[in-house]
């Protein structure tokens, strides 16, 4: 039986290769160019990361190459599941990357500590605040999103010069 070599490009974020039998003179190819295009993306991402004071979204994000042997992937994302509240912070990464498309948000009525009124410092006291609604308008930062686009064509090219070396490797053989 022969190595069959397919690469499918599924919308803007899906590169797939496809064979009949995961030939093993091609994984090392594959796995240094996922590798590359990976730490790429990734040093991508965090140049377009949005101000962040706290710098708690620029420890999340991070980039990983997975190698199962029959089947490579490289990631590169947010990751929440550390951080104090990934509920929160995967609400907060989403809003950031896609911005508010006019989702009203309601606060329910809390009592919290005042210790100014507008720009003046006054003297601390508790009051009630009843519950509301409100739009926030966020825009969107496509910090995820815009740096994929970014090298898309860059790391298309390089999987399919990967994917071409492979087949002449395999030829070889």
């Amino acid at each position: 039986m022969t190595d069959s070599f397919g690469v499918d490009i599924g919308g803007d974020t899906r590169v797939v290769l496809r064979f009949e039998r995961f030939p093993s003179l091609a994984h090392d190819r594959l796995l240094a160019a996922l590798k590359n295009i990976e730490q790429r993306l990734e040093a991508a991402v965090l140049a377009s990361l949005p101000a962040d004071k706290s710098g708690n979204l620029r420890s999340m994000v991070g980039g990983r190459v997975y190698d199962r042997g029959n089947r490579i992937a490289a990631v590169v994302g947010v990751r929440v599941k550390d951080a104090a509240s990934p509920a929160q912070a995967a609400r907060k990464a989403l809003t950031l990357e896609f911005g508010n498309r006019g989702n009203a948000i309601t606060m329910k009525a809390h009592r919290m500590r005042l210790d100014h009124a507008w720009a003046n410092a006054i003297t601390p006291k508790m009051v009630d605040v009843g519950s509301y609604s409100r739009t926030p308008t966020i825009a969107a930062m496509n910090f995820l999103r815009g740096p994929a686009a970014a090298i898309r064509p860059e790391a298309i090219a390089e999987m399919q010069a990967a994917v071409a070396a492979a087949q002449k490797d395999v030829a070889a053989s």
